[in-house]
């Protein structure tokens, strides 16, 4: 079971994951999250200052059985603000676009993202807020070749990974070996 942080019903994310075979719940709630086995930190609003108590209260939950945690969007931004990063607060050039995902190149380190869709590929972007200080004990994997801007991380010793694009949104093709690859540690 794999536990999408928030409330609302986020179908698109659980259409996603229901893809590859994994239940999931929306809640915000730490006894939910003290029985999944993963957590998806899903897109949504800014992010001004820390974090509320709740949502670190979930993260704490996973990190400290150590579970998979998966951050998307505003959920790689939340990760690093846990880990002691701090975000910019308006960038340009990353925002949607009349409405739709703004498309562009990134560079991949070796490693896991680079394993799935090679070194360059497209990714979409749909913020206005990213890393400026990056969080302790993680590390970049992915940047926009542009402008710098940070659009992958992951720990150094946990199974945490975030991504500052939306892979439910690629086309199946290019979204599904991540989620599969994902389903398997969850």
């Amino acid at each position: 079971m794999v536990m999408i942080y928030g409330q609302g019903t986020f179908d698109n994310y659980r259409a996603a994951l229901a893809a590859v075979g994994l239940e999931t719940e929306v809640s915000t709630d730490t006894a939910v999250a003290r029985r999944c086995e993963g957590l998806l930190l899903p897109g949504g609003g800014d992010i001004f200052g820390g974090l509320d108590r709740r949502e670190t209260a979930v993260i704490n939950a996973f990190v400290a059985r150590r579970r998979p945690v998966l951050g998307i969007c505003r959920g790689m931004q939340a990760l690093n603000v846990y880990f002691g990063g701090t975000l910019h607060q308006h960038i340009w050039g990353h925002a949607q676009l009349c409405g739709r995902d703004h498309l562009h190149i990134v560079h991949a380190a070796p490693g896991l993202l680079r394993a799935l869709y090679g070194a360059r590929f497209t990714v979409n972007s749909a913020h206005h807020q990213r890393i400026d200080r990056l969080g302790q004990h993680l590390k970049i994997i992915q940047r926009c070749p542009d402008d710098g801007c940070p659009e992958a991380l992951e720990h150094d010793e946990l199974p945490i990974l975030g991504l500052q694009w939306h892979p439910e949104r690629l086309p199946e093709q290019a979204g599904e070996p991540l989620l599969s690859l994902l389903s398997s540690y969850f």
